[in-house]
């Protein structure tokens, strides 16, 4: 057998795997460094049509890629070194899963010679994400076989599947890499592949779907862009009703936002109300933020039906009696309604109205969170995007954010506190965009700040500093006085000028409404704006309002 230059033929394995992803796509790649990696990053940073970033904590890196995909749902490369750095991508790998975005995980190795034997950074790394991938392969060590080319080819037309269409998701590459690590640098001439033309998906239904009478349309979020289809679901005979990061109720005619206090507060006869009027629900895409309209889903007995993106239903809250795979917009082309009799959408619509028209009267009697989200929305450019963290600004800005006038986003797929600094960043690098977070979230990914240094990435982050964990004080947990601080509550005693100073953004400090203005919302570069509050007055106040929204509700005739 002839002998073979390893050089050669790892060379050959990382610069053609690289350049296959490319041509399929992926067009960005977040680089943790390492040695054993170094192959596969210098493949990276070498092609001309890939953009790098280096960011040094893999746990951060791998939010920070997945917020790069979150708009687009583009496929992000991650790169990084073996052992418990590839581990460090669990989370963000989880919350891709949910969400339906195709990160690409690349990890490096130990040869199979150093595997469980106790050499250094060597962990078990096969299937690591079993739970959380569309599509797993190891390569083999680098040789020079014959077949070596056809098998990336084959694998990486494989892996491509998933990075659109009804099965879209993160992916992971297991690469063993022997030493000596180096490539030869001088080869570019692997990276000479033409992006693919690559094929989407359409909806195939066998016949067109049709629905009778008057309907209630909940909508979550989509990928799908719903704006291009407003008109067909701007009916008498539908009553849509929308979550935050559903970006038609910017647009919609009487579309529903205030869904969470309607639903909180209706009565056993409005209720029974809904059930007379409503034939049909419709539910688009993924499941919504609110508690209580996934209760009252999950009560009804009104017959539902799911229009998914995706070949991975999510039925929560309740199992539907059909569901459809497809884009979303092409589903409601190929749907027709019927309309009869007396629906709610004139009562519902009037009693969202009402609703934001109560809020606006009394939300200045108050100076909680809710009234700062309240202003803060109020004074922010329509351009900018936001970012909700999850916990409790998620939940304000359903409640406060009167206008619909933003983008919202949020990582809603695992619902973790994990992460929302690195994703945020990674979507600010696109897109103007303020992060709206709490002091516990904001510490819990404190380490993602330095991709905007080390990227010049604008941000304004407005962080609530109420010391400990806010939506706790809102669960039953909160009675017991004697535990609740030290294991809910939870206080750090953080001041974030500190951190401001730390990894180099402007900082401002307040506790007045009052200074929540257009300047201070909308100001250029990186910014942390740290609002401070108190969680006992931050409950009462909730509660107040919410009473004063429960009149309104309820004063609706039957």
């Amino acid at each position: 057998m002839m002998p073979f230059d390893h050089q050669e033929t790892l060379t050959y394995q990382v610069f053609t795997l690289i350049d296959l992803l490319q041509s399929h796509g992926m067009q960005e790649v977040v680089i943790s460094p390492g040695s054993r990696s170094t192959p596969i990053a210098l493949a990276a940073e070498l092609h001309p049509d890939i953009r790098t970033y280096i960011h040094p904590d893999e746990r951060s890196a791998a939010f920070f890629a997945l917020g790069l995909s979150k708009d687009d749902r583009s496929p992000i490369g991650l790169i990084c070194t073996s052992g418990t750095a590839a581990a460090n991508y669990l989370p963000a790998m989880a919350e891709a899963d949910l969400s339906h975005v195709p990160l690409v995980a690349l990890t490096a190795d130990r040869p199979h010679e150093l595997r469980n034997v106790g050499a250094p950074q060597a962990i078990n790394q096969q299937n690591m994400y079993n739970n959380y991938v569309r599509y797993y392969t190891e390569l083999p060590i680098a040789d020079a076989h014959p077949s070596h080319s056809d098998m990336l080819e084959a694998k990486i037309l494989q892996c491509a599947q998933y990075f659109r269409g009804v099965d879209r998701g993160p992916v992971h590459i297991n690469i063993p890499i022997r030493e000596p690590l180096m490539p030869d640098m001088t080869r570019t001439d692997f990276f000479h592949r033409t992006p693919k033309a690559l094929s989407e998906y359409s909806a195939t239904l066998t016949s067109d779907l049709r629905f009778e009478g008057h309907g209630l349309v909940f909508i979550g979020e989509t990928a799908d862009d719903l704006e291009s289809v407003s008109s067909i679901l701007d009916r008498e005979n539908l009553t849509v009703i929308a979550d935050p990061r559903q970006h038609i109720r910017r647009m919609l005619p009487n579309v529903i936002t205030h869904h969470d206090l309607i639903f909180s507060n209706l009565n056993s006869g409005q209720l029974k109300r809904l059930e007379t009027e409503v034939d049909f629900i419709i539910r688009i895409g993924e499941p919504l933020t609110s508690k209580v309209t996934n209760q009252f889903l999950a009560k009804t007995s009104i017959p539902q039906y799911l229009l998914s993106e995706y070949q991975q239903l999510k039925p929560f809250p309740t199992t539907p009696q059909a569901a459809y795979v497809g884009p979303v917009s092409a589903l409601l082309r190929n749907t027709h309604f019927t309309m009869n009799g007396r629906g709610p959408k004139s009562w519902l619509t009037e009693l969202d109205q009402r609703i934001s028209s109560r809020i606006e009267r009394y939300v200045t009697d108050y100076e909680d969170e809710g009234r700062f989200m309240y202003e803060i929305i109020r004074h922010t450019n329509p351009e900018r995007a936001l970012f909700l963290s999850n916990s409790m600004p998620i939940r304000d800005g359903e409640r406060y954010d009167l206008d619909n006038t933003q983008k919202i986003y949020a990582n809603r797929g695992a619902n973790g506190i994990d992460g929302v600094v690195s994703t945020a960043l990674g979507m600010a690098k696109k897109t103007p965009l303020t992060l709206i977070i709490g002091d516990i979230a904001l510490y819990h990914d404190m380490n993602g700040l330095i991709m905007s240094k080390l990227e010049d990435i604008d941000i304004n982050i407005i962080v609530f500093n109420n010391n400990g964990g806010g939506i706790f004080s809102f669960l039953p947990q909160s009675e017991n006085k004697d535990y609740f601080e030290r294991l809910f509550g939870t206080p750090l005693d953080l001041d974030f000028k500190h951190v401001a100073d730390l990894y180099g953004f402007n900082y401002a400090s307040t506790d007045m409404v009052q200074d929540v203005t257009d300047v201070l919302m909308n100001q250029g570069g990186r910014n942390i704006i740290e609002i401070k509050t108190d969680r006992a007055v931050n409950v009462n106040s909730h509660q107040k309002l919410r009473r004063q929204i429960e009149d309104v509700v309820k004063s609706v005739e039957i």
